[in-house]
């Protein structure tokens, strides 16, 4: 059946009634109405319409009429509020309003159930990290970390990447959406919905405007422009692709757009700030409504104030007499239920505006299976209750006035209502019959579980507090979003049931969330450290804020403080694996590898399989240089899970370490069909290939890598590429890049990279600048060897530098000197870089006599 010749429904005509009694804005409409009769091309039309004001002055009911307006001039329209709180949300409302009307968004809507049906899947999977959401979380950043200080790659000795960059591209988080989802488009669907999905959604939105315009509305704008503002701008810049010229967009919000941001596309804007009704529309208005007692109407502007919201609930009492009007104050709801005939209907105007949304199964919880049908019809056709996507709301003013006169004359009735609803919540959510971890990562119960939380508060907020700050760590323990929305619900109810201690909490809360969101890491210390001070928390759930405030600190690098609150969370839940192994990683970053052997071991003790702390034990024992154990314990990982990428990258490091270069390169390419887009495996496997003297498809992955490392993140890339085109010989190539990777390494000025670039320099015969270069990394060198005169990898350096100053004999005098101490495994490992090293210097001087010898020393040491 063609969408525009069904039946209407009980909705239809509703949408009908509501509109036909729409007056005033004769400008706003006026102009509206005739852009849409401009051409497209024409200089004078207009594509953004931008409608602003404050509350109550009929922002929603102006964007309806302008949706009524253009569905009149035959544009397909679609129309989204705050119910959705995401992109992809939003993209995928507008498809579906769009396709009920029969205009599909073919590719969007494959792409976005994908979308929804892995999210989903992964969401609720009981292996998933904890914190996994669509903002990568706490523990995602924390898992993804597991390189530690001093890590040799092919000689080169760099400092401990930077955390931010490495987990957010390698980290656990990325391995387990990459082990879940085979499908490398999946993958990137997954951890990049924007990116894939707006293309393909503005795509299809340009079919449908090849016929008709398409017009989409965006309400209540102050609530949802934090993210969809960056998004709207990225569409008109084109990121995404060519956007039609056949699509209009009203956005309505308390605030106006941005000035300064919005600036660019001015020439597309037009802007209605909405102010009160004028006498004229406020009287055409209540003429409409059938009063035109003139006294009734002075005294309805005068109560009003002229505002649209408040005019059309004075007028819905249908008062003839001036002392029947009621004063929109503290006594307003009083008197509008005194003029509402039915006394049914007087409650459940009352009562309905309790609930955070409405449908007509919780007007039957309220009044009545019996009732519920004709009660919940008469409160939609009312002028204060208004559709949203997720069900019908109260507007806030009036719905404000409600809460407090219910709450001051009936504090009884207030609470028992608030209980019969939590309760009702709650029923629905253990219905849904969901294990622990599943419940907290669905959408559906997480909709019942925050109403149960708002009911309960505004219930009893003394009782319940302790409860909500309780839950609110068991929400962030297990998506960091959700526990968002449950600071935002618990400074709702703190304000509707008048009671600042719950506000304080939701608003700090909400506030220690964003500090942390914003990198602000001493604020968000600071806040957690007052919710611990606050004695009704639990163990377990102390332990989870301890756990975030050690990450905090690990963040600012600040690792003492990080790790007396992960033993304190210890103390508290001795058995909690994921803490021991966490602390572990943090004794690796402060190169206590005792220590982090003892938490390992402990956590493997207490469950043989914890997979994460027997890889991160393999990655300890690969710092201490213990390689042979290093590679039993990646196996061991590996076998639990073949799919965990950064296991095998790890291990594919240890195989080019032990020359196995072979099995190196299959773990690598391994992690990288897994994580296409791994910046540090893809360096990784370049730096073995560069080992094996494959310098062209080493190349290629520096390549690779930097691109990917668009703000050279990850520095070592920078710095092996400029080597590589040292052993290619293409020197006039190499010293831009070792200028770049001494700079991103300033901080210590890294003696490898100086020499690297000095010795680019040699092969390029400026002396003048190789000198400075190897003086320093000499020198940096020297300081090294004093402070551990065992680091065998640093003194073969210091001879590689000596050699290529042409001190010969203090060169000499080292090799000699690591290969008169016992044999150690340690010592052989480092032998065998040294070799690799004196081979690749002897690819820039193939004919060097020293180097060359000393390459033989220490092969006859190895034979």
């Amino acid at each position: 059946m063609n969408p525009q010749n069904k039946p209407k429904s009980l909705q239809d005509i509703l949408k009908q009634r509501q509109q036909s009694s729409f007056v005033g804005r004769e400008d706003q409409v006026n102009q509206f109405r005739q852009n849409l009769e401009l051409p497209l091309e024409d200089d004078r039309r207009r594509f953004l319409f931008n409608v602003w004001g404050q509350g109550g002055v009929g922002k929603s009911t102006l964007l309806r009429q302008f949706r009524k307006i253009a569905e009149e001039a035959k544009i397909v329209t679609a129309y989204i509020d705050e119910a959705e709180k995401s992109v992809p949300e939003v993209m995928g409302r507008l498809a579906e309003e769009l396709e009920q009307q029969g205009h599909k968004l073919p590719q969007f809507t494959e792409r976005y159930k994908v979308y929804c049906q892995k999210r989903q899947e992964l969401e609720t999977d009981p292996d998933a990290p904890q914190g996994f959401s669509a903002f990568v979380g706490k523990t995602v950043a924390k898992t993804g970390v597991r390189l530690a200080r001093q890590v040799p790659v092919g000689g080169v000795v760099f400092d401990f990447l930077d955390e931010d960059a490495v987990a957010m591209q390698a980290g656990e988080w990325a391995s387990y959406v990459a082990k879940k989802l085979t499908n490398k488009n999946e993958v990137r669907l997954v951890q990049e919905p924007v990116e894939v999905l707006t293309p393909l959604f503005l795509q299809d939105i340009s079919k449908i405007a090849e016929k008709t315009t398409v017009g989409l509305f965006f309400d209540t704008y102050e609530r949802t422009g934090e993210f969809l503002d960056n998004w709207l701008q990225e569409i008109l810049q084109s990121r995404y692709g060519a956007v039609s010229l056949n699509i209009l967009i009203t956005i309505a919000g308390r605030q106006e757009l941005d000035k300064n941001y919005w600036a660019p596309y001015e020439g597309l804007i037009v802007r209605f700030p909405l102010e009160p009704f004028t006498d004229e529309e406020a009287q055409l208005y209540l003429a409409r409504k059938a009063i035109t007692n003139s006294q009734v109407v002075e005294v309805i502007l005068r109560l009003a104030g002229n505002l649209p919201l408040l005019v059309g609930m004075l007028a819905d009492a249908h008062p003839n007499d001036p002392n029947q009007v009621f004063e929109p104050s503290s006594s307003a709801v009083e008197r509008f239920l005194k003029w509402v005939d039915d006394p049914k209907r007087r409650q459940v105007a009352l009562d309905a505006a309790i609930p955070r949304s409405l449908n007509r199964d919780v007007i039957a919880k309220l009044r009545g299976e019996q009732e519920a049908d004709e009660l919940f019809t008469w409160l939609k056709e009312t002028s204060f209750v208004n559709e949203r996507t997720d069900g019908w709301a109260y507007h806030d003013v009036v719905k404000t006035q409600m809460l407090r006169h219910k709450r001051l004359s009936s504090p009884q009735g207030w609470a028992d209502i608030h209980r019969q609803l939590a309760d009702y919540y709650d029923t629905l959510g253990n219905q849904l019959q969901l294990e622990e971890v599943k419940a907290w990562r669905d959408k559906t119960w997480q909709s019942h579980k925050l109403n149960v939380l708002y009911h309960r508060l505004c219930q009893s907020p003394q009782k319940y507090l302790p409860v909500a700050l309780n839950e609110f760590l068991a929400a962030l323990k297990n998506q960091r979003i959700f526990a968002q929305f449950w600071a935002q619900t618990m400074l709702q109810a703190g304000k509707d049931v008048d009671s600042r201690e719950v506000q304080r909490w939701g608003e700090q809360l909400a506030n220690w969330l964003k500090a942390y969101e914003d990198k602000r890491y001493e604020a968000a210390a600071q806040m957690l450290t007052t919710l611990l001070s606050d004695t009704s928390l639990e163990a377990k759930w102390r332990a989870v804020a301890l756990d975030w405030r050690s990450y905090i600190y690990s963040q600012s690098n600040q690792y003492s403080k990080a790790l007396e609150d992960l033993t304190e969370a210890i103390k508290l839940v001795p058995e909690e694996v994921e803490y021991l192994t966490v602390r572990g990683m943090t004794y690796c970053q402060m190169q206590r590898y005792q220590e982090a052997l003892l938490d390992f071991n402990r956590v493997i003790e207490l469950n043989p399989n914890y997979q994460w702390a027997i890889a991160n034990r393999g990655i300890a024992y690969r710092l201490m240089k213990r390689f042979q154990e290093a590679l039993q314990d990646l196996n061991h990982a590996i076998q639990l899970d073949p799919n965990d990428q950064w296991a095998l990258a790890h291990r594919g490091v240890i195989y080019r370490f032990m020359q196995r270069y072979p099995e190196s390169l299959q773990d690598f390419n391994r992690a990288i069909q897994l994580d296409p887009n791994s910046v540090w495996a893809i360096a990784s496997r370049a730096d073995t290939y560069r080992c094996m003297q494959r310098y062209n498809e080493a190349l290629q992955d520096f390549n690779r890598a930097i691109e990917l490392d668009v703000n050279f993140q990850w520095k070592p890339a920078t710095g092996f590429r400029g080597f590589t085109y040292q052993r290619m010989q293409r020197y006039h190539e190499a010293p831009q890049d070792l200028d770049t990777a001494i700079v991103l390494n300033r901080t210590y000025q890294d003696d490898w990279y100086l020499y690297g670039r000095a010795l680019t320099y040699l092969a390029l015969n400026q002396l003048d600048k190789a000198w400075p270069d190897l003086a320093l990394a000499i020198k940096l060198a020297k300081e090294h060897y004093q402070k551990d005169p065992q680091n065998w990898r640093n003194i073969f350096n210091l001879a590689l530098y000596y050699l290529a100053a042409q001190y010969h004999q203090p060169a000499e005098q080292l090799y000699r000197h690591i290969l008169s101490e016992s044999a150690s495994l340690d010592i052989r490992i480092a032998i065998q870089i040294a070799i690799q090293d004196l081979n690749d210097f002897l690819t820039v001087f193939p004919n060097h006599v020293q180097a060359t010898s000393m390459q033989k020393l220490l092969q006859s040491y190895l034979t």
